[in-house]
C-alpha cells in the first residue's frame, strides 16, 4: 500500500471533500525549507497557505528549530490550570510592551480555532459577570473564516465549511465586511469618504 493509499485509509482531512481525493490524492510532504515544501519525490512546492509561523519565518527556520529543541529538552508542555513556566512569563513581559494600555492579561491557545473559541467565551463571560446575562449573540463579518470548532464556524460565514453544521451553530448577526477591491457601491479608494482616526 502506498503512502497516499494509507493516508486515505486512515486520515480525515479538514476543509476538504474526501470525494475529491479519488482524482487528486493527497501530496505527501517529506520536508520543508524556507517558503518551500518538498514531496517524497523531491518535487518543490511554494507554500502559499503556510500555517503557524511559516508564512513569516519559513519552514525549518534554524533559530526557531534550535529554540524548540532547547525547550523540548527542558519542558515539552505544562497545563496552565494553576501551573506556569518561565518561558510563558518572559513572553508576556515582552508582549505587554506592544499592546494597548489597559490590556494586561494573555491567554495562550495552540491554534487559531482555539483562540477564537476562547475569545468568544471571554466576551460572553465578561458580559455575564457584568450582569448583562441576555447578551448572548455575536456580530461577525461576512466572508470570514475563523476555524473548524463550533464557535469559530459560528462567527464565520463561509457555507462551504459551515453549512452542514448550521443546526449546531450559535445564532450570530452578520455584518457586511468591507471589500474595497470589489466595492458593492461602485466606490474606489479615490471616491470613498474615509474616516481617519
Amino acid at each position: 500500500m502506498t503512502l497516499e493509499e494509507k493516508d486515505l485509509k486512515y486520515i480525515w482531512h479538514p476543509c476538504s471533500q474526501m470525494k475529491d481525493y479519488e482524482e487528486l490524492p493527497p501530496i505527501i510532504i517529506d520536508k520543508g525549507q524556507g517558503i518551500y515544501l518538498y514531496d517524497k519525490n523531491g518535487k518543490e512546492y511554494m507554500d502559499i497557505v503556510s500555517s503557524w509561523w511559516c508564512n513569516l519565518l519559513g519552514h525549518c527556520n534554524p533559530v526557531i528549530n534550535e529554540a524548540i529543541k532547547e525547550q523540548l529538552d527542558r519542558l515539552e508542555h505544562v497545563i496552565f490550570a494553576n501551573f506556569s513556566h518561565e518561558g510563558a512569563i518572559a513572553l508576556c513581559e515582552q508582549l505587554i510592551q506592544s499592546i494597548p494600555k489597559g490590556l494586561t492579561k494573555f491567554n495562550f491557545s495552540d491554534n487559531g480555532s482555539g483562540a477564537v473559541e476562547c475569545a468568544l467565551k471571554m466576551a460572553f463571560q465578561y458580559q455575564y459577570q457584568m450582569g448583562k446575562k441576555k447578551k448572548q449573540k455575536f456580530f461577525c463579518l461576512t466572508d470570514g473564516y475563523h476555524g473548524e470548532t463550533i464557535g469559530a464556524l459560528s462567527v464565520g460565514t463561509m457555507d462551504l465549511y459551515a453549512k452542514i453544521y448550521r443546526p449546531m451553530l450559535m445564532d450570530t448577526i452578520p455584518i457586511e465586511a468591507p471589500d474595497c477591491y470589489r466595492c458593492p457601491y461602485g466606490k474606489t479608494r479615490e471616491t470613498v469618504k474615509r474616516n481617519v482616526l
